[in-house]
């Protein structure tokens, strides 16, 4: 006897196209959900961040009231905004990543609140015989300069963290398309990042903690710490 033939196995098309279709649905709800979070997310914190107009209006009564009060109140509440909207920012940084066109344009209104901050700090040196010492610090978030840039960031933060609470770092991003930089720039001869100005006098390349201890009075050094 002739073997029997066996059916052919074929798939339907209907059911390759029926796949197909599904596997697309599911990858688009997948891609709009994810979206629709992203987006949700930046409206959100972005909402938020333009808060800044008001601590903005906020920082120029403080900096008014440092013309003529010693008070620390006012270097309290200044420091708390700028921490605040500093750590928005930072979020949205992570988030959105650091060239993110939004995320530029939140900066550049965190630049302003940093450098009314830098003003306020003025007033209290000169209004109140305070010792503060004030970094500039210039950083750049393109290659190759990006990793240098982080390294030196990581050395004025230790410094600051394990010296003395009466340094204060303004972080400005020498790429950034703003006047505000553009003037910073200008005022303070900056050529290139990463460069830290100290106490609006010298202009410094910092590679260890080492370079810094000099502008410490003797009774804010007790250690030097050395980053290699």
């Amino acid at each position: 006897m002739e073997g029997r033939m066996k059916p052919e196995r074929n798939v339907p098309l209907f059911r390759m196209f029926l796949s197909f279709i599904l596997a697309t649905t599911i990858f688009t709800i997948i891609i709009l959900i994810s979206s629709g979070a992203s987006y949700y997310n930046y409206q959100r914190i972005s909402s938020q961040n333009n808060i800044v107009t008001k601590y903005l209006n906020d920082m120029d009564i403080l900096l008014n009231m440092s013309t003529s009060d010693c008070g620390e109140d006012i270097l309290v509440k200044s420091s708390i905004i700028l921490d605040e909207v500093g750590g928005k920012l930072d979020l949205l940084e992570k988030r959105f990543g650091k060239k993110d066109s939004r995320v530029l344009e939140q900066k550049k209104l965190y630049s302003q609140l940093e450098l009314k901050h830098f003003n306020i700090i003025k007033q209290i040196k000169k209004q109140c015989n305070e010792d503060y010492i004030t970094i500039l610090f210039f950083y750049s978030n393109n290659e190759p300069l990006n990793e240098e840039s982080e390294r030196m960031g990581f050395i004025l933060r230790t410094f600051k963290d394990k010296m003395s609470d009466k340094i204060m770092i303004y972080s400005f991003d020498y790429n950034l398309n703003s006047e505000l930089i553009i003037n910073l720039k200008e005022n303070y001869n900056i050529t290139s990042a990463p460069i830290a100005v100290i106490n609006e006098q010298d202009k410094i390349y910092v590679k260890n903690i080492e370079d810094l201890t000099p502008y410490l009075k003797p009774k804010l050094s007790p250690y030097v710490i050395r980053l290699n």
